[in-house]
């Protein structure tokens, strides 16, 4: 028909962002060295969780307004991030990341008093099934590693983050599973920033320094 309407729900995005696929980074604040394991930074990890945030209400009661009590926000708490990932060859960096807070034998501490030990974590949820939305007129040239950057459906930045467990799976002769390790991070705050469309201008930004 020449003058049918067009439906406006084909517009609208109703696809829910997919929680499979991302990318965790980690930046120690003080600058990175030797200390820290040559894959810091580059790890896979399985799960991702607790990026939640509380702010505790104080009740606040007035004199001849005492029919309910005011609800003022107080304090912000953040819930400790857990990550697990699988145990492979070659990558101790969870326990080197330890060892710069706590060593059973005091003289294998991986660094001396004072050093750094926080780092900010980068959190990108990638779209699926996008993976090369960011690569456009912009963006390195087809064929390089840097031009296989992915759309990015929402970044995460978690502040001054410090591992305060170390946890590793049982060991268990009848099982037929997999050798995994989960750590906690305790953090100050995150920040978030939200795609727009899956566009390369829509891509979720980048956190400035």
């Amino acid at each position: 028909m020449a003058n049918q309407i067009p439906n406006s729900l084909s517009t609208l995005l109703s696809d829910p962002v997919r929680n499979f696929k991302f990318l965790v980074t980690f930046t120690p604040t003080g600058g990175k060295d030797a200390s820290w394991g040559t894959n810091f930074g580059t790890m896979g990890f399985v799960s991702l969780s607790g990026l939640s945030v509380t702010t505790e209400p104080i009740a606040y009661r007035e004199g001849g307004y005492n029919t309910n009590v005011h609800q003022i926000p107080g304090q912000s708490a953040f819930t400790p991030i857990s990550l697990s990932k699988g145990v492979l060859l070659g990558q101790p960096e969870n326990s080197m990341w330890m060892k710069r807070l706590f060593t059973v034998l005091t003289p294998s501490l991986s660094t001396g008093v004072g050093a750094n030990f926080r780092c900010n974590l980068d959190i990108q949820v990638l779209s699926h099934p996008n993976p090369q939305a960011a690569v456009g007129s912009n963006s390195p040239a087809q064929g390089t590693t840097d031009a296989l950057q992915q759309h990015t459906s929402l970044r995460f930045r978690v502040y001054n983050a410090w591992i305060s467990s170390l946890a590793y799976s049982n060991l268990d002769a009848g099982a037929n599973t997999l050798m995994v390790e989960e750590m906690s991070l305790v953090h100050e705050g995150f920040d978030v920033h939200y795609g727009t469309d899956y566009t390369v201008e829509g891509s979720a930004k980048e956190f400035t320094v």
